[in-house]
């Protein structure tokens, strides 16, 4: 019996023997081949890891380059934006090309000149004021050509000063404040706005008076014309040395009251960026850079002192013939021909904004060209 079930068994073992052996050789060579094929997997993803790498590296370049690219296209477009520009304004001032050029030409023996031309001027304007018109040509075409030339300093002939020191729109400007249009007038006006030192106009006929007076609206609204003999000058003096308006003292003789002396002299005490001035002992007063002032007097040959001399710029207002000729010339077209005296009067006012206009933009046209 018991040898029987063991004959049975040994034929089960057998039996699944024969079915278990090849399944168990096929899992062998199956998980072999499962290792080969993780060992090609792991090999195609380190391999997909670095083309994604490349392929990152190349795609940031790619846009590098692409960026670049439309950066440069689009300074191509404003280049020739600009370029596009530059031709229109070229073309539409190729008219004015001869005379820049002239201009230019000008500019470059002008250039030379200018050492002796600004020594003139400079000279003219300090020395030259308390003198007629006979003498400052004498001063001008003699005395200062001849000191220039033994000094070899170049400068222009026929040097004119007016025009080398104030330009057409001014002078019209000045025209429309009542200011005579002959060259002394024009030539006053120049050393009352151009001098450092306040001027000290002798003024007989009262034309410098009336031409400050219209220059300056100020003095009308803050009651700013005084004489020497108001009671107190000083406390006249105070509320335009503090506020900066425009002082304008009449019909002074020979000499100036000495408490304007440390305004004329410009004894100012700086502290910080704040001046003071201290005006008959008393109490410092308050400096504004924008304070002018102006100062007539009505005598046709005054004597003044050397220390005034030397504190002031004294200006020569005297009427000359010529310029009487044109005034009375002026009033008589004013009295017989009312209407077209207004018509000039209107046409200048015209011209003289226009002029000032075309200068405004030929500045600006010349600042955008050199700055393009």
């Amino acid at each position: 019996m018991g040898l029987c079930i063991w004959a049975g068994a040994m034929s089960d073992y057998h039996k699944a023997s024969k079915i278990v052996k090849p399944k168990l050789r096929l899992l062998e060579i199956r998980t072999a081949e499962l290792a080969e094929a993780e060992e090609k997997l792991a090999a195609a993803e380190s391999e997909l890891q670095e083309v994604n790498a490349l392929k990152a590296a190349l795609k940031a370049k790619f846009d590098s380059q692409t960026a670049q690219k439309d950066a440069l296209m689009e300074k191509a477009m404003k280049t020739k934006r600009k370029m596009d520009q530059a031709n229109k304004l070229i073309n539409s001032l190729a008219d004015n090309k001869i005379r820049w050029i002239e201009t230019s030409n000008q500019f470059k023996q002008t250039k030379k000149e200018l050492v002796g031309n600004v020594a003139k001027a400079s000279a003219f304007v300090s020395y030259c004021g308390p003198f007629n018109a006979e003498f400052r040509n004498i001063l001008n075409d003699t005395y200062f050509n001849n000191d220039l030339k033994e000094r070899s300093i170049p400068f222009t002939d026929g040097f004119d000063i007016s025009s080398f020191l104030v330009d057409a729109v001014t002078i019209g400007e000045w025209a429309l404040q009542k200011l005579p249009t002959d060259e002394l007038s024009i030539q006053n006006g120049i050393m009352v706005t151009r001098s450092t030192r306040y001027p000290l106009m002798i003024d007989p006929q009262g034309q410098g008076l009336t031409w400050i007076k219209e220059r300056e609206p100020l003095m009308k609204q803050y009651d700013t014309v005084i004489t020497l003999n108001v009671p107190n000058l000083r406390e006249s003096m105070k509320m335009p040395l503090e506020n900066g308006y425009p002082v304008l003292i009449e019909s002074i003789e020979n000499e100036v009251d000495p408490l304007l002396d440390p305004i004329l002299e410009k004894q100012y005490i700086v502290k910080g960026r704040k001046k003071t001035l201290i005006l008959g002992g008393g109490e410092p007063l308050d400096f504004d850079e924008k304070f002018n002032l102006y100062m007539t007097s009505r005598l046709a040959n005054p004597h003044f002192l050397p220390e005034l001399a030397a504190k002031t710029t004294i200006i020569d207002f005297t009427v000359t013939q010529g310029g009487l000729e044109q005034q009375l010339l002026g009033r008589l077209i004013s009295f017989e021909q009312k209407s077209l005296e207004d018509t000039l009067t209107q046409l200048q006012e015209e011209v003289t904004g226009n002029t000032k206009v075309l200068k405004d933009l030929e500045d600006s046209l010349l600042d955008r060209l050199a700055n393009a």
